[in-house]
């Protein structure tokens, strides 16, 4: 009741105030119905007296404030015949430019949108031309098009490099993957931009290692723009969502508000064969897991911007993220044991922040960040022998984190830029277990543990830019972190360099070095029983990654891409599971190894067969080395040649109606002990425009035959587990989006709970 009243408040709202800020819009296409970016806009009254001017944006709408009775606009572009067109109503509707053709005796010149671009040692993709040529409903889906780039349960990866930052108009992120992704399928795809891919993000990102820097269109004065979408999914169960975007400018003043409630259902399905050795016999150990979790979630983003003059900008905002009352069970049944365990989690995130950017290349920002988790289980467990068990634990965290940072660049002569700048991290962590009641297991106990970390990081480089299309960018970052009685100072340097001797020809290098931290859970002592054999173990003492790669990139006509890479990560950690000798229980541990490394190379071609079908393919082949000589009593040092291909196909049928079919291969790969089997998905999906652009419904099925299904197998040194993980893979779509004279264009401001959670 209280989403509908919220709902149908900001339906009065923005009906209000669309009668205070009249306006006039359109669209710009071409003649293949395709948006044109950049056209210019001038409004006249039929005397031809002037009113008022504006640029059509990346999918090719416009908006001017004047709504005369009468009026004519005369549309100009550089590659289109300049048009005029008069009009009465408010929706001056889609207006079609006409191309130029640059004849040179009998040979025809036509324009065409660059793939990709580089500048400064970044990769950019113009996201509207992948939109174009791809179903995409928001930010993340759009992302996800990338060369490269992937949705691997859950989280972004991109090729050649072990992690992925996302950034927000050069924002650092501050969410958990899972948040994160949530916060960018809620952003309108339309009003991306660009899409910056880094594999060595400059420091003033407050970045290290690889990212993808999403660049945002600005929003015009005097508008008010609002977006409303619903989705629903089945995969077994059935979830919904609900999306609800505000933003007025006034004069100096902007607010940006959003809602977005969302209610998941999700069946998550484990089969494990365990052959366990223990006291001189091994046991044969089969059983089926089920996962069945469901809650509400709600997300919600206000931020208050004001333009102090020209050159200078503050805000002020607020973000939050809350799940209350969060369900789940999860049953197993086997030949060793029946178990079942009752979960309850609620989860609250806010955070406040304020930031300013000045026009001498000063930047500054705060932020502080209040996360409380608190998660509840009973797990009743009956062995094949008759013996019960029972433990009632409670598992809490409360995390309190203050950041500030300033940033400084000056522009010098003959084209050299120096910048320079320091951020400050404050973290309280605190972490406890309690167990309410225990019966048939030995060895619980209740566990408790704060930690108190500190990072102060400050760096100093420089760029330059060569008249013979070389320019080179240099920096290194000091780090002094400290937690508990560890402490420790590091530098990390950082070095680019980019060659373009034309426009067919580009060079690409980047050296760089980074420290990777696990959360904070991870570095305390703690025991969480997921069933009567199966525990989640951390341990006090975690180290830090230190992470070094090297690439090198290639990009020939602006669209064909080839790259080789390397990186080394020292104390790599992650979770591996071991069969325990000392009892039965198969134990998933986060620990470090000494090292992970990997090299390969990846190609990248796209495609296009007129004007109805537009493909990419990219193939990727890489070595992996995996080594950790005191992993339990069983050190390894393990090694793999892996490949992938990934193909994507965008069918156009007419301007509204467009299909996407996709599909991708992995082969095996190693991860520690344990060897993953080949996977391969096809992905389907459809979408339709209409409203004169204003509406989209799309339909999408991920995973279409259901196959890509995780198989774990270890066979390493006495070890024995199959781990058959990922049924109910097929997930089924639809989305329905609505837009009220345009979609939010701000940005939104991602929150630091990377490290938080379990």
């Amino acid at each position: 009741m209280k989403c509908k009243k919220i709902i149908a408040g900001l339906f009065i709202y923005v009906g209000f105030a669309s009668s205070v800020f009249s306006q006039t819009t359109g669209k710009i296409v071409d003649a293949n119905q395709h948006p044109v970016e950049g056209a210019t806009i001038v409004m006249q009254l039929p005397d031809s007296t002037y009113l008022g001017a504006t640029i059509s944006a990346a999918d090719g709408t416009f908006t001017l404030e004047p709504e005369p009775e009468n009026y004519q606009l005369i549309i100009q572009h550089l590659l289109y015949k300049t048009r005029q067109v008069k009009g009465q109503a408010r929706d001056a509707g889609v207006i079609t430019l006409e191309s130029k053709d640059y004849n040179l005796e009998e040979v025809v010149i036509e324009g065409e949108r660059p793939f990709v671009t580089v500048e400064q040692g970044k990769l950019n993709y113009d996201i509207s031309a992948i939109s174009e040529k791809h179903i995409v409903n928001n930010a993340y889906e759009a992302i996800c098009k990338l060369p490269g780039v992937q949705d691997r349960n859950g989280k972004l990866s991109l090729v050649g490099a072990k992690d992925v930052t996302v950034i927000l108009n050069g924002k650092a992120s501050t969410l958990t993957q899972e948040q994160l992704i949530e916060m960018l399928k809620n952003t309108s795809a339309s009003q991306v931009q660009t899409a910056e891919v880094m594999y060595n993000t400059p420091p003033e990102y407050h970045v290290r290692g690889a990212a993808i820097n999403i660049v945002t269109a600005k929003a015009d004065d005097n508008t008010i723009q609002s977006e409303l979408s619903t989705s629903y999914s089945n995969q077994y169960f059935s979830s919904y969502s609900g999306n609800v975007n505000f933003l007025m400018t006034k004069g100096k003043s902007s607010l940006n508000v959003s809602y977005n409630p969302g209610y998941s259902h999700i069946m998550t399905v484990m089969d494990l064969a365990s052959q366990h050795t223990y006291d001189g016999k091994v046991y044969d150990i089969t059983q089926t897991q089920k996962i069945n979790t469901k809650g509400w979630k709600h997300n919600i983003y206000a931020e208050y911007g004001y333009q102090i003059n020209e050159d200078n900008e503050l805000s002020v905002g607020y973000n939050g993220a809350l799940s209350d009352n969060g369900k789940g069970t999860i049953d197993v049944n086997g030949n060793f044991q029946n178990s079942h365990n009752d979960k309850l989690q609620d989860s609250r995130l806010h955070n406040v922040f304020a930031r300013y950017s000045s026009g001498f290349g000063l930047d500054l920002g705060v932020d502080y960040t209040d996360y409380t988790m608190n998660d509840k289980n009973r797990l009743e467990s009956k062995l094949t022998d008759n013996t019960r068990q029972l433990l009632d634990y409670t598992s809490d965290q409360k995390i309190r984190k203050f950041s500030v940072y300033a940033d400084q660049s000056h522009a010098l002569a003959n084209d050299w830029t120096l910048k320079y700048g320091v951020r400050y991290d404050y973290t309280d962590n605190k972490n406890a277990q309690f167990f309410n009641q225990t019966e048939g297991k030995d060895d619980v106990g209740n566990s408790s543990s704060r930690l108190y970390e500190q990072i102060t990081n400050f760096y100093g480089g420089f760029d330059k830019e060569f008249e013979n299309g070389l320019s080179l960018s240099l920096s290194a970052t000091g780090e002094y972190y400290s937690i508990g009685n560890y402490h420790k100072w590091a530098v990390y340097p950082q070095a680019s360099l980019t060659y373009s001797p034309s426009e067919k020809h580009t060079f690409m290098l980047g050296v760089s070095s980074e420290k990777d931290y696990p959360t904070y859970w991870d570095m305390q002592t703690s025991t969480t029983y997921m069933n009567a054999y199966e525990e989640l173990q951390t341990i006090e003492g975690l180290r830090p990654a230190n992470v070094y790669s090297v690439n090198a990139n290639y990009l020939f006509l602006q669209k064909y891409m080839l790259s080789l890479f390397y990186e080394r990560t020292n104390d790599y950690f992650t979770m591996d599971m071991y069969q325990a000798k000392d009892r039965l229980a198969l134990v998933y541990r986060t620990q470090n190894w000494d090292y992970y490394q990997s090299f390969g190379m990846s190609a990248n071609v796209p495609f296009n067969i007129g004007e109805w079908l537009s493909s990419q393919v990219n193939a990727t082949v890489v070595n992996d080395r995996n080594r950790c000589d005191n992993f339990w009593d069983i050190p390894f040092d393990r090694k793999k040649w892996a490949c992938m291909l990934a193909m994507q196909n965008h069918f156009s049928v007419g301007s509204n109606l467009g299909f996407d079919l996709d599909a991708m291969y992995r082969s095996s790969m190693i991860s520690g002990i344990s060897d993953t089997k080949p996977v391969f998905t096809v992905n389907v999906g459809a979408q339709w425009n209409f409203l004169k652009d204003k509406a989209s419904l799309s339909l999408n099925c991920a995973d279409l035959f259901d196959t890509m299904r995780m198989k774990v197998r270890n066979r390493y040194a006495g070890q024995h587990i199959d781990l058959n993980m990922g049924q109910y893979s097929r997930t089924v779509s639809v989305k329905f989006v609505y837009r009220f004279g345009g979609s939010i264009s701000k940005e939104k401001k991602e929150v630091d709970s990377s490290r938080f959670g379990r």
